[in-house]
């Protein structure tokens, strides 16, 4: 009998010792993705459509080139701010403050 407690008390240790290095070891693993999780980054929405409709109706190809050239340095310059910029069109909903009106560039 007293091989069996001993046998028996020897695998409760080692259960134990298993589940904490591996709770231990899940901990470590999943701490910088929930780090990353809780960090909140700033975004905004261009609408790319309407800044083309603002264009008068006899807009030059040069100007539409212009305008189109303008809203990527402006996404550059955000992104590099660090704003992920996001066009209007991939855009299901957004409160209104998360977009870049025209009369704001």
């Amino acid at each position: 009998m007293h091989k069996l407690s001993s046998w028996l008390a020897i695998m409760l240790i080692a259960v134990f010792s298993g589940l904490a290095g591996g709770g231990i070891a899940a901990w470590y693993m999943l701490k910088p993705p929930t780090e990353r999780l809780n960090m909140l980054t700033p975004v905004v929405v261009l609408d790319r459509a309407k800044m083309i409709h603002a264009l008068p109706p006899n807009a030059t190809q040069e100007q539409m080139v212009n305008t189109v050239a303008d809203w990527k340095k402006l996404a550059g310059k955000l992104s590099a701010a660090g704003y992920l910029v996001i066009d209007a069109t991939a855009v299901v909903a957004a409160p209104d403050d998360v977009y870049v009106m025209l009369d704001r560039m």
